[in-house]
């Protein structure tokens, strides 16, 4: 099996994403369309939207991130094969790289003198967003899963909704709280991306090639093998 070339390729835009706005994050506190996105977000006051970020953002956070990469790992474990399932759950060890950006870019949260900042507002550095990151890692995989594994078009497009909602919700909460701005959240979801295409070539080239898998045709569940 042959690795679509338009993969390398969103890898390589993926990586001068992040390190643009990673030196651009270095350099400066804040971007000016940082402060006019943060603003205009926050200027809506609605009870119906502020509910909705904050529950979707959960699905982004500790622990409620921790369970549901467990639940999608054994999920996946079950349903397409063992590889897959182990594949889901040491991706979440890009999710554990994000302090070690932080600590070596070192931008600062943003600043009450700025923007409304939530009252537990995080003390550690800003870039980039954890968040966004660990959203775009799991949910990004579990899209790609479910675009190679799911026969059924209406369930297919119902769980990949979720992962595209989840991921956009959450940095978009991310800043409505006034925890990251636009720039942080963007080099999450370039981070996120960094660390999930290679997952997804690995697992076209390596894991379903030693399976025999095809394309959209799920794995029993493979038991009593080395």
């Amino acid at each position: 099996m042959r690795l679509h070339p338009g993969i390398p390729l969103l890898w390589l835009a993926a990586l001068a994403g992040f390190v643009v706005m990673a030196l651009f994050a270095a350099a400066n506190d804040t971007f000016p369309a940082d402060l006019w996105l943060m603003h205009r977000l926050q200027d809506v006051d609605a009870a119906a939207f502020r509910h909705t970020l904050r529950w979707t953002e959960r699905l982004g956070d500790m622990p409620y991130l921790a369970a549901v990469w467990v639940a999608a790992a054994a999920a996946a474990c079950v349903l397409i094969g063992r590889w897959q399932g182990l594949l889901v759950l040491a991706s979440i060890a890009g999710r554990l790289a994000n302090t070690g950006l932080k600590e070596d870019i070192e931008r600062p949260r943003p600043s009450p003198d700025l923007a409304e900042v939530s009252k537990d507002q995080p003390s550690n550095f800003s870039f980039p967003s954890g968040h966004a990151e660990g959203a775009m890692i799991l949910y990004g995989l579990v899209f790609f899963l479910a675009a190679a594994y799911i026969p059924d078009w209406r369930l297919r497009l119902a769980v990949q909704a979720v992962c595209v909602w989840v991921t956009a919700i959450t940095g978009l909460e991310r800043m409505y709280a006034g925890d990251h701005w636009a720039s942080d959240v963007a080099g999450g979801y370039y981070f996120g991306a960094l660390v999930v295409v290679p997952l997804i070539a690995f697992e076209r080239l390596v894991i379903r090639r030693r399976d025999g898998v095809s394309y959209r045709q799920p794995v029993p569940p493979q038991r009593g093998t080395a």
